[in-house]
């Protein structure tokens, strides 16, 4: 049953609406920035949609453009906290000036949002407008983008950007954009504009088949794999990207970025306790296969124990047998309860798809459905040439993270 539409949503939290343009009201938004900001779109914006490796490639431009100028960072979710959504030149938001626009913000909206304008803004809307208002205070020159749900509507699709990107598509919030992955895709194709280029990075070989005969009379839609060979294609989009948006693209400076490269909650390597832990938000099938191809790479012979949670709108049976190829042991949790898939079900599955064996080992699963019971079990039962692997869910991560740090 869906819900009447609220003062105030969290669409990251609730799933019990339809996606479309009743409950993502764009223009809602456009007049609230007219007013409270009229140059929010006096920025070159660099706009990011796709499944998997958003943040990735957002960050990549970001890095490699704050060498010379100052650049703002808008991504999501966050994995501690809530700043690390809002950054310039690599230093999140200051909790005292997020809060000191937020207030303002507030007190404006109050005002604006009569009774006969009374739609107020998202959450995700709202943290748009503090992000925005915050790099134009910083003076940023470059903004880059990174979608939150879909891309059609979504709140940053309000602006007019240099150059738009797409990563990876694959079926994701499947109760939201649709059941089929062209459905999905359709939404994401949504950032497209006319006259900005387009750069569209390394896709399945039947979406990429699609993409080529859609856009193939369109002069301003490019390939990233046209532009430079990456083994990471997310780097490859991120180079491509530049390239476009500045005509020229230093090597040695983006290879050194690559290099240096390091995000919160993407094969995030920490010792907890003492113990080799490593955190990835990977949450869909192929960014599963690229963490279970790292692992492998980088880990000889080590046991991996994993702790995973995954969302009921994700591919769970790939995800899981994706996971089933190296896990020695998996502990299934739940970490988000209107959303999360249990423990008890995700056992059910992975049950159901393997033979009991993995790379020779036999995996023991257990089911612990409060997720730090779960991290605790899956550390305490650790030897010395295991490493815990805790993924599926940026829910996951987040809240052992947040405890455990």
């Amino acid at each position: 049953m869906l819900i009447d539409i609220p003062e105030y949503m969290d669409y990251e939290k609730h799933r019990n609406f339809e996606y479309n343009e009743k409950y993502f009201d764009l223009e809602n938004l456009k007049r609230f920035l007219y007013a409270y900001f009229p140059d929010y779109n006096n920025f070159d914006f660099v706009h990011v949609a796709g499944s998997k490796g958003k943040g990735t490639t957002c960050k990549i431009v970001a890095d490699y453009l704050s060498d010379s100028s100052k650049v703002g960072l808008f991504m999501s979710p966050h994995v501690l906290k809530i700043n690390e959504r809002i950054s310039v030149n690599g230093k999140d938001i200051l909790t005292q000036d997020f809060a000191r626009i937020k207030k303002e913000f507030e007190r404006f909206s109050d005002k604006f949002f009569t009774e006969k304008n009374a739609r107020r803004l998202t959450f995700f809307e709202e943290l748009f407008v503090i992000a925005l208002k915050y790099f134009y205070e910083k003076k940023c020159k470059y903004v880059v983008l990174e979608v939150g749900l879909g891309g059609r509507l979504d709140a940053t699709n309000i602006v007019l950007p240099k150059v738009c990107g797409l990563t990876l598509v694959e079926k994701e919030h499947t109760d939201v954009l649709g059941k089929t992955l062209k459905k999905i895709l359709g939404e994401k194709l949504g950032i497209k504009k006319n006259g900005i280029p387009f750069v569209i990075g390394r896709q399945q070989k039947n979406i990429e088949k699609f993409l080529k005969e859609k856009f193939e009379k369109d002069k301003n839609v490019f390939f990233a794999d046209d532009f430079v060979e990456f083994i990471n294609p997310n780097f490859a989009l991120g180079y491509a990207l530049l390239e476009v948006l500045l005509g020229r693209v230093d090597e040695k400076k983006f290879s050194k970025v690559c290099c240096d490269f390091k995000m919160i909650g993407r094969f995030d390597e920490r010792k907890i306790a003492g113990k080799n832990v490593i955190f990835d938000i990977a949450h869909t099938s192929k960014s599963i296969e690229n963490l279970v191809k790292n692992l492998r790479e980088k880990y000889l012979n080590k046991n991996f124990i994993f702790v995973v949670s995954v969302m009921k709108d994700k591919e769970i049976l790939s995800i899981l047998s994706q996971i089933s190829k190296i896990a020695r042991r998996v502990i299934f949790t739940n970490a988000n309860k209107v959303r999360g898939e249990k423990g008890e079900m995700l056992k059910n599955i992975f049950d159901k798809i393997f033979t009991g064996k993995s790379d020779g080992f036999v995996v023991k699963n257990v089911v612990k459905e409060k997720p730090l019971v779960a991290f605790d079990f899956a550390i305490k039962g650790m030897k010395k040439e295991d490493i815990v692997v805790v993924t599926g869910s940026s829910f996951l991560v987040s809240e052992i993270l947040k405890r455990k740090l």
